[in-house]
């Protein structure tokens, strides 16, 4: 790695800064297993410097490790990843597809297939979210997400008292967008349709299924879907992106309502996998490194090399990421199949192979498996404001690679 070259993320987080992109970053870089770079900016809160040490909102990053629970169910023969969802969870077999006519009038289907767990890994079931209510040109977007709102369905940054079991319930009754398997949709009601799965399958509940069989096997001390009370002063407070402004109370998306204050919730009931979990920089280090080293790390098996394979290729076909990157898919990771990133999409990777997901809090990692790196850029802007920005630092990491 060249030094020159990582201390060009120095002057890019500065610069950043100078223009308030976001007030406090941490990011590491790692090459071979190796730290190479691990460094903190600005400010956590009002007035307290941000350390390497401080715990970040991980939401969507979360979607991560309970692609890695699932793999390992898969990995002992307890489910097929063609099993269909209702084997598990029985209400499922009455779904239905909601079709609009030219009208608009909704008509209810049966799906021309059963949801499988093929199709919640790789975000083609079906499903969605309250908040992409009305936000896509596809009549369905102003159906589909409304009667998930109605229903009472949480599939946002809240954490009302309220289980997996009792929210996937509601789930079971909605219609689909789309029939499982032609179209990609991203959606939080997919990975905690999975979390469900993983509990009965496990005779766990997901907080302890996950700090059971991922966390403590590699060391993450500090992950928790609610940290403890005498962790929170280490959280990193959410500044808007473009202001030196913390942001407070949630703000609507859609028919959703995101924001952090799900971290302070009285409610510690709801595990959800698709965007709950907080952690440091170096614990998601170590999960990610586990993932480039094919499912082991120190010695530890997590997950088979071929379930981390079929998590890192493609599983969506034709179809692309078209919400969020334009990039392929595999199982709950945004995947970079070419040398470059798709046209007219700024999610460059690293290279072909390179894979990776991010935070509704402008958190981010990124595997390189050809250049055998680890990058985390871990800073707190709600609705992604400092993706862009961490992009280009992703950029100047892979670009340290001198051999």
């Amino acid at each position: 790695m060249s030094a020159d070259y990582l201390a060009n993320i120095d002057k890019l987080v500065e610069n950043h800064m100078s223009e308030d992109a976001y007030q406090g970053m941490v990011v590491l870089v790692a090459r071979h297993g190796k730290v190479c770079y691990f460094k903190a900016f600005g400010k956590a809160d009002d007035d307290v410097p941000m350390q390497t040490d401080n715990i970040f909102r991980l939401a969507s990053m979360s979607k991560v490790p309970t692609a890695v629970a699932v793999m390992q169910l898969w990995d002992q023969g307890l489910i097929s990843l063609s099993d269909p969802i209702s084997k598990f969870i029985p209400a499922f077999a009455d779904v239905k597809v909601a079709e609009l006519n030219n009208w608009g009038e909704v008509k209810l289907v049966t799906p021309k297939t059963d949801i499988t767990i093929h199709h919640l890994l790789s975000m083609t079931a079906g499903m969605t979210n309250s908040w992409w209510y009305d936000l896509f040109t596809p009549q369905n977007y102003r159906v589909v997400p409304k009667l998930y709102a109605e229903a009472g369905l949480m599939d946002d940054l809240n954490a009302p008292p309220i289980t997996l079991e009792s929210n996937i319930d509601i789930l079971t009754k909605m219609p689909l967008m789309s029939h499982p398997g032609e179209a990609f949709d991203y959606s939080n009601n997919s990975v905690d349709t999975l979390c469900r799965m993983v509990e009965i399958v496990s005779g766990m509940d997901f907080d302890t299924y996950l700090r059971t069989n991922i966390f403590e096997p590699l060391g993450m001390n500090e992950t928790w879907f609610f940290p403890p009370e005498d962790k929170l002063d280490r959280v990193a407070a959410v500044y808007w992106a473009g202001k030196d402004e913390k942001q407070v109370g949630t703000s609507p998306l859609g028919m959703g309502n995101l924001g952090p204050d799900y971290t302070f919730s009285e409610h510690k009931t709801y595990f959800s996998g698709a965007g709950g979990l907080h952690g440091t920089t170096e614990d998601y280090f170590k999960f990610a490194q586990m993932l480039l080293n094919k499912g082991e790390l120190d010695g530890v098996r997590i997950v088979s090399r071929a379930a981390v394979e079929q998590m890192t290729s493609n599983q969506i076909g034709d179809l692309t990421n078209w919400q969020l990157t334009q990039n392929k898919w595999g199982y709950q990771v945004d995947l970079q199949e070419g040398v470059n990133a798709p046209p007219g999409s700024i999610h460059y990777l690293g290279g072909k192979g390179a894979y990776s997901w991010q935070g509704f809090f402008s958190t981010k990692f990124v595997n390189n498996p050809d250049k055998d790196t680890v990058i985390l850029t871990m800073t707190t802007p709600g609705f992604d404001g400092a993706l862009p920005h961490n992009l280009r630092i992703i950029a100047a990491a892979n670009a340290a690679v001198i051999d």
